[in-house]
């Protein structure tokens, strides 16, 4: 998924713009995917995270309120991810939402599990999530480990790679 993709996941209403409460549904997609409560780690560490993310975002578009327009979502994804001196943003958040997409805790991201992550969270269609998977299986093993999951995410995020 490209960044421009993201924002059009994210802008919920279709309004062209982003505001905290976009991500606060997403968040609630993951709880709602993995089915955990409120109270699970990984959700408060999911939600630690985007509140790091969502300030670095502002922090970077350079915007006086708090909502983001697609082209300084863009921008600021772009800036946020290959400025590492606060957060990297695909090393910490891939290995966040790792722990939450792969929902048996064996160290390792099925078919299945991706699946379930893309469509419930994402809402891409089971088509693109297969796609998804043998583009992040890079070893082609069968499962896409946490190191090919964040390399996935770094790839995604970082312009020109």
């Amino acid at each position: 998924m490209t960044i421009e993709a993201e924002f059009d996941k994210l802008d919920l209403n279709h309004d062209g713009h982003l505001e905290w409460s976009d991500y606060e549904t997403l968040i609630d997609r993951y709880r709602q995917t993995a089915g955990v409560s409120e109270n699970d780690r990984r959700i408060r560490e999911l939600q630690a995270f985007y509140q790091m993310h969502w300030m670095e975002l502002l922090r970077h578009a350079d915007v006086e309120g708090d909502r983001l327009s697609k082209d300084q979502f863009v921008g600021a994804t772009r800036l946020a991810t290959t400025d590492t001196s606060r957060i990297n943003v695909a090393q910490v958040g891939g290995h966040v939402i790792f722990d939450l997409v792969d929902a048996d805790g064996d160290g390792e991201i099925s078919k299945d599990e991706l699946s379930r992550y893309l469509q419930g969270v994402w809402q891409i269609d089971e088509s693109d999530a297969k796609y998804g998977f043998d583009a992040l299986d890079t070893d082609k093993d069968g499962t896409i480990s946490r190191a090919e999951f964040v390399n996935g995410i770094q790839e995604v995020l970082t312009p020109n790679r």
